[in-house]
């Protein structure tokens, strides 16, 4: 998938509400991670004269670090594609698949391409509401203090 396309798909996902359930995870995480966020913020630009972007930086750099802000989701996410793998198979052969074939398959081919796109996804997300985000780090950062 080319990048611009990839960028319009997301685009299209998020004003149709596919990621909103993102925009409720990735709350979620910021809110619980929040102070790991601020210590990878330090580490990387210490504490006196942070640039203004280092919050956001730091939110980004922790995203890519983690790779998943709700595995419990993530999984069951994955587990719906391997369904929807099982049931095109199922209409064009015309018989039920082998399901551990088809998961283990789906795993092999698809699951490295839609963990990369989850996590575009979910800086996507981030980008279109930076500002609520970002509070919620420095609200979080503000009641560890």
């Amino acid at each position: 998938m080319q990048e611009g396309s990839q960028l319009e798909q997301l685009c299209r996902e998020y004003a149709s509400g596919k990621l909103d359930t993102i925009k409720e995870d990735l709350a979620g995480f910021i809110r619980r991670q929040a102070g790991a966020i601020c210590r990878l913020r330090e580490e990387y630009f210490g504490t006196t004269a942070v640039p203004p972007t280092a919050d956001e930086v730091a939110v980004k750099m922790f995203i890519l670090k983690s790779r998943s802000i709700n595995p419990t989701r993530e999984i069951l996410d994955q587990l719906d594609e391997i369904n929807r793998e099982k049931w095109i198979r199922g209409i064009q052969s015309g018989a039920s698949p082998d399901p551990q074939a088809v998961a283990q398959e789906w795993a092999r081919l698809y699951s490295p391409g839609w963990r990369d796109h989850r996590v575009m996804a979910i800086i996507y997300v981030f980008e279109r509401d930076k500002d609520r985000y970002l509070a919620l780090v420095r609200a979080a950062a503000d009641a560890q203090s």
